[in-house]
């Protein structure tokens, strides 16, 4: 992929405007790190980035932005970024803008936006992929070979890092690279199929949990599933979690199990909506060099920051503050570990701010008013860092797809 951002066809004859078959009603896209306070519900989803309006809303210096450390809004404590490096302000930045203008250009669409299906899947083949995943669910958290779909595509066997390097120390993920989809978004695929072969990155695309084929509460018990004690939504979310945000969370946690279960070491996890920046193999693999003397088990490579960064360990690596997406990030098996063995999928949140809080981040309450109550629940064992600027993004109009944010009624 080049630096050019990717923007998906969509509206009237893309492959992604069919009309999902029973009625529902669009919530706000907060889980995206879009909140701008925009007066109109349908201009709230314009923001791809906290990161960019975290700056924006306080001046960006020059190559790199610094701040006082603030005092957080609601409980007067100090946040725990202090910069943010301006190339990722500025990669936030051109998403942005080409959303805006995306958005202006497909204004219509955009306004009367609701849940919608694949449309390159016919009503038959919805119901059959509807059928399939539902069955799927109730193999969880097991992977089966029917489940995972490998695509060859880059070297064989597949490494990040120089070769005479160790790959395992470095956290390289090798040929461990999965691509979460869901069977009814094919479109999403082919976006993803096209960013792979661009980049000459070979990857398993994995079946992801679909939200939408759970039939009621009864579903979640019988899986073992559950939103953590006096779960509430913070001010910067919805209240409640949707059955996109439940699946998204097992569809991450069944890569860990199988990382688990197979004993790998490391592993490469994308979202479908993923645009993969210029010569993403081997900025990569120079990253995992820079980060080689951290004792890290998560890894970003695509993120949307809501505070600024707490260290710079090199010119390309940072440990990160309160952190949105995970849209791309590498996970060791220590990490995969701690998750399946905790059984965390039985006192769960939305991803994104599970990862932060197990980080020890938001704990000031500057974005996240829950998090130390999601702390109690949450084991804090992630020593997480990001590369800088991102390696990965979600691509230009993916939020207008979003299957985490849209709530179904019933």
């Amino acid at each position: 992929a080049s630096p050019a951002i990717g923007i998906t066809p969509m509206g009237p004859g893309s492959g992604h405007d069919r009309a999902a078959p029973r009625r529902v009603r669009r919530a706000t896209v907060a889980e995206a790190g879009l909140a701008l306070g925009l007066s109109l519900v349908f201009c709230r989803l314009l923001e791809p980035c906290a990161a960019w309006a975290f700056c924006r809303s306080r001046g960006v210096a020059r190559s790199i932005f610094v701040r006082r450390r603030s005092r957080g809004a609601l409980h007067d404590e100090p946040t725990g970024g202090t910069f943010l490096d301006e190339r990722t302000v500025d990669l936030h930045r051109k998403y942005h803008d080409a959303t805006l203008d995306y958005t202006m250009q497909n204004f219509a669409w955009v306004e009367g936006k609701q849940f919608a299906t694949d449309a390159l899947l016919s009503p038959e083949l919805q119901e059959q992929v509807w059928r399939a995943s539902r069955a799927r669910l109730f193999r969880w958290p097991q992977l089966e070979a029917r489940d995972m779909h490998k695509v060859k595509l880059g070297r064989e066997p597949q490494r990040f890092c120089r070769d005479g390097l160790d790959p395992v120390a470095l956290g390289d993920p090798q040929d461990n690279v999965f691509v979460i989809n869901l069977p009814r978004r094919p479109a999403k695929l082919r976006h993803a199929l096209h960013q792979l072969y661009q980049a000459g990155v070979s990857a398993t695309v994995v079946d992801g949990i679909d939200g939408d084929t759970f039939a009621g509460q009864d579903d979640l018990g019988r899986l073992g599933v559950s939103t953590l004690p006096g779960y509430c939504g913070h001010q910067n979310t919805l209240p409640y979690l949707t059955s996109g945000q439940l699946g998204c969370f097992m569809s991450h946690f069944q890569i860990w199990h199988h990382m688990v279960e197979e004993g790998i070491e490391s592993a490469l996890i994308l979202e479908d909506d993923f645009d993969l920046q210029e010569n993403f193999a081997q900025r990569f693999g120079e990253h995992l060099e820079e980060a080689s003397s951290e004792d890290w088990n998560l890894l970003y490579l695509g993120r949307s920051p809501t505070e600024g960064d707490w260290r710079q360990v090199s010119e390309h690596i940072v440990e990160p503050g309160y952190t949105l997406w995970t849209v791309a990030y590498v996970i060791r098996l220590e990490a995969a570990r701690e998750f399946v063995e905790r059984h965390v999928e039985r006192e769960l949140a939305p991803l994104d701010h599970y990862f932060s809080v197990a980080m020890g981040r938001g704990l000031d309450l500057h974005w996240n008013d829950q998090a130390r109550h999601w702390a109690k629940y949450v084991p804090q064992v992630l020593r997480g860092l990001a590369v800088t600027p991102p390696l990965a993004m979600p691509y230009v109009g993916s939020m207008f797809l979003s299957d985490t944010a849209m709530l179904r009624n019933g």
